[in-house]
């Protein structure tokens, strides 16, 4: 019996060729957008659950309601607090610390590599984390001081293939020796790990060890293991008792995070730079949203146009009831054939997937047709979702055609029920619902990058080179290496700081003169540099003076703010106020710098003091003029005469700036793709019904020319039904886009206004591009109907 559905259904598929090209083609496409995004949202759902336990691992970070911060989540903790909890609460099993050490130089003998990721861990690290040794597996040789574990990669680098346990490496002007190689893993964890270097201290290392037994400041990862998830509010709040009662200051309050949730749940967390390729709930959540938007515009058109499909075959189905069929011989005829197309879509989509998949831009390393292969329950999924299609596609066309009157369908009857002209069109406008969100996504999402891309940041971004310079040998030729590349004409000026604008800022406790006793408690956002640093970035001291030479005094006592500083601290004249410093110094301020973004655009330009220091401080930003190339060959050149042992390495700050919106724009990218996407598969459909719609009234069509009509009048008879139904989805879309829209921009200090009328002509504009999407690709089916010759189909009569 199946052979023979398969048989009609085949033969169907040749009779009505554009019909089935068009089914097939949406659905194919629908079916590859909806398993590219899915398969991308299990990916960012599955960092850190290969670990043991996972559910049962907690980070430690730390909110801080100290005055003068509005970013007050924090990626860190006190350093003692994890030992110290461990110790005191019953329901923590165990514990851990991390110490981001960044970008370290590593010598083998001659040879010389760079990591970036660095880390300082404990022992315990290895029983918390399933990151497993492929050498040197006894983990208890790891504690002691100078010890270190190397990546797999980056001990084929430092070592060349050759035996790595047991070497000495030149790391911080120290002998390191290797106790382990760890092994390569393909799971997903926001922990990056090349180099671990042993957290413990030597005996010599007196000031590292009452760092480490310290509750003073905030600095170190921790992590917790708790017997009890369910309990996690229990230990976070007992961790604060146990902290406040070690005189950690009132407005630092720990919080727990889970480990799981480390990854996506973090975009509004700072100081959390060990946080590896950090994601965004939001936008896994959105493009979780397209991913369904997508399938349903899929699935509403194959629906759409296989109920349309199914009123012509009306007279077949009753011709087979008059024959002896029986109801459920049809239903399950109808029903596999629907079955069958969906099958058919997903073999079609798979195709495309491994064509388009290297190209889309997902942030996923490994192929998507391998994934799926190696994850049967995913690939599980996606099929039963395929047949879930089929089986609503079949739905209609199988049990109310196969429930009709034999002679009512012979009658002609059911081509004019309602029942089918209702479904169509309830699905068209639904289809147009999600199109026209989508567009207003696409749309308020450029809207939104671009004003933050052109808003004034306070500061200038283009030709600028920083040369990071953390290494003591490096730093300590800095001032002359600074002078000698002034000499070129090329280069316009450089300045020194310890920090830049888009990276994290440290903090400091500082006491304005004159704030109550109750207010004292001040952490401010915190930046050093030289005097010619504000001039490389184009920085304006708005009241004051900026610090010189000149004023012997300005290293020990001055003190410069931002405009937030005042405005918080509620001043109206701020120069010549002191400001106390954690240490009981004193500080005047001698100007003030207008406000500019050293923080992400998400969040508000916070209090910031800046500290003078005409030395050394690790990072220089030179001001190049236009010949760059020129200019960068001449900074190589004395960089090769002072730092001939260490490579020249460089990067230009307005990339490095633009990398803030990184993350944002392969989102915006994403969403364009998948919308022209979701546009396209509605238009197929819009054309297939058009199409049919236009046969269904050929008739009508001629009489019609026969009896005066123009081409132009015949056009519009058949367009006004799709006008009208373009247009509620339109009025429909409206609060459903701007609902999404305000909850995806919520996230941002410095947003458009969705009410102004620049917004609402983006609205209209949505509208109209959706209308004249769908009124071009029903036109064509319409003016191609109203040039037939209208003999051929009243003859047909």
């Amino acid at each position: 019996m199946l052979k023979n559905y398969i048989k009609v259904a085949l033969r169907g598929f040749v009779k009505s060729k554009g019909a089935s090209f068009i089914n097939i083609l949406g659905l194919a496409i629908g079916l590859s957008c909806f398993t590219m995004i899915y398969v991308y949202v299990q990916s960012e759902l599955s960092y850190d659950k290969f670990h043991k336990d996972s559910s049962h691992i907690f980070r430690v970070t730390t909110i801080d309601k100290a005055l003068g911060v509005s970013s007050n989540n924090v990626g860190i903790t006190n350093p003692i607090m994890t030992h110290a909890a461990e110790q005191g609460i019953t329901d923590i099993i165990a514990s851990t610390r991390i110490s981001g050490q960044g970008r370290v130089r590593i010598l083998n003998g001659e040879h010389e590599v760079f990591t970036e990721d660095a880390k300082s861990v404990e022992t315990s690290f290895f029983d918390m984390f399933n990151f497993p040794l492929k050498e040197g597996s006894d983990t208890s040789k790891f504690s002691a001081p100078r010890k270190v574990i190397l990546s797999s990669e980056l001990a084929d680098r430092t070592f060349k293939n050759e035996p790595a346990i047991g070497e000495i490496v030149r790391i911080n002007e120290e002998d390191w020796e290797v106790v382990g190689v760890m092994e390569e893993i393909n799971e997903k964890s926001h922990l990056k790990l090349d180099l671990l270097m042993s957290l413990y201290p030597s005996q010599a290392d007196s000031s590292r060890a009452s760092y480490l037994s310290s509750w003073r400041g905030l600095g170190m990862l921790g992590y917790i293991k708790v017997s009890d998830p369910a309990k996690s509010k229990e230990v976070e709040d007992q961790m604060n008792v146990l902290s406040h009662a070690n005189e950690v200051p009132e407005f630092w309050v720990t919080k727990l995070q889970a480990l799981e949730d480390a990854h996506l749940q973090s975009s509004q967390i700072l100081f959390d730079g060990n946080n590896n390729n950090k994601g965004d709930v939001v936008y896994v959540y959105s493009l979780s949203a397209i991913a369904i938007f997508v399938i349903l515009i899929a699935a509403f058109n194959f629906m759409n146009l296989s109920t349309a499909k199914s009123s012509t075959r009306a007279k077949e189905v009753g011709v087979r009831k008059v024959l002896g069929a029986q109801r459920q011989s049809l239903i399950n005829q109808h029903l596999s054939e629907s079955i069958l197309v969906c099958l058919i879509a997903l073999l079609l989509s798979f195709i495309m997937i491994g064509l388009v998949s290297p190209y889309a831009q997902l942030g996923f390393e490994e192929n998507i047709l391998s994934y799926l292969s190696s994850n049967s329950q995913i690939l599980l999924f996606i099929v039963i979702v395929t047949l879930g299609i089929g089986v609503l596609a079949g739905v209609y066309p199988a049990f109310v055609l196969s429930g009709f009157n034999a002679v009512n369908i012979l009658r002609g009857n059911f081509q004019t029920s309602k029942s089918g002209v209702a479904l169509r069109k309830v699905l068209v406008v639904m289809q147009f619902v999600v199109s026209i969100t989508l567009i207003v996504a696409t749309l308020f999402i450029n809207k939104q990058l671009d004003f933050l891309k052109k808003k004034s940041l306070g500061f200038s971004k283009e030709q600028i080179v920083n040369v990071r310079m953390n290494d003591q040998t490096l730093s300590q030729n800095m001032v002359a290496f600074r002078n000698q590349l002034l000499e070129y004409e090329g280069i316009a000026d450089a300045g020194m700081s310890n920090n830049m604008p888009g990276r994290t800022f440290g903090r400091t406790g500082v006491t304005p003169e004159g704030v109550p006793e109750d207010e004292e408690n001040w952490i401010v956002s915190a930046l050093s540099f030289d005097e010619h640093y504000l001039d490389v970035m184009d920085m304006e001291v708005i009241d004051g003076r900026n610090y010189s030479p000149e004023h012997g005094t300005d290293e020990q006592d001055g003190i410069l703010v931002n405009e937030a500083f005042i405005r918080q601290v509620g001043w109206s004249d701020a120069l010549g106020k002191k400001l106390t410093m954690g240490n009981d110094q004193e500080r005047t301020i001698i100007g003030i710098v207008k406000d500019f973004h050293f923080a992400s655009m998400r969040h508000s330009i916070e209090p910031l003091i800046m500290f003078y220091n005409p030395d050394a401080n690790g990072n220089l930003s030179i001001k190049i003029n236009e010949n760059t190339q020129a200019a960068l060959t001449h900074i190589e050149s004395v960089w090769s005469g002072i730092y001939g042992d260490y490579p020249f390495e460089y990067q230009f700050f307005e990339q490095e700036f633009a990398q803030m919106f990184e993350s944002d724009d392969e989102f915006s990218g994403l969403v364009i793709n998948f919308t022209w996407l979701a546009i396209f598969i509605a238009c197929l459909g819009l054309f297939g019904l058009s199409s049919y719609m236009a046969e269904q009234r050929s008739k009508e069509i001629g009489i019609r020319k026969v009896l005066g009509s123009s081409v132009t009048q015949v056009v519009q008879v058949l367009t006004k039904e799709f006008v009208i139904l373009i247009l509620m989805a339109c009025v429909l879309a409206i609060p459903v886009s701007y609902m999404a829209v305000s909850s995806w921009i919520s996230e941002f200090q410095y947003k458009i206004d969705l009410l102004s009328i620049s917004s609402m002509l983006t609205f209209a504009l949505a509208g109209f591009l959706a209308l004249t999407i769908g009124l071009l690709t029903v036109s064509y089916q319409s003016i191609y109907a109203s040039l037939a010759n209208p003999v051929n189909s009243i003859r047909s009569e």
